[in-house]
């Protein structure tokens, strides 16, 4: 693994990067994901397109989740809304964050 930078840590989510070769690594509880950068843009997009109320279900305990996949089909997360909403706000903030830090580069 790279030398990375934290581009944004929310509740169980941690996001960083390496300034490099541009992967993006997303921690989420002890699931870690590698994006390249574009393909880190498109999983925000698709994240952000989601509305939590039309594609959330009843789980087996009651609480509506949002079944979110992930680039490997076989892995999927499920969010209760609250923590839906805080995953979206991580990577929107380290998507920021990494434009910050390119602008400094520069």
């Amino acid at each position: 693994m790279c030398k990375t930078r934290v581009l944004s840590t929310r509740g169980n989510t941690v996001l960083s990067s390496c300034a490099g070769c541009g992967v993006y690594y997303l921690w989420h509880n002890n699931l870690l994901l590698n994006f390249t950068e574009e393909a880190f843009l498109l999983f925000r997009e698709v994240v952000n397109s989601l509305p939590f109320e039309d594609n959330s279900l009843p789980f087996p305990n009651g609480e509506k989740r949002i079944v979110l996949n992930t680039p490997n089909h076989d892995i999927c997360f499920a969010f209760a809304e609250e923590e839906f909403e805080e995953f979206k706000m991580a990577i929107d903030e380290a998507i920021y964050m990494n434009e910050v830090y390119q602008l400094m580069r520069k």
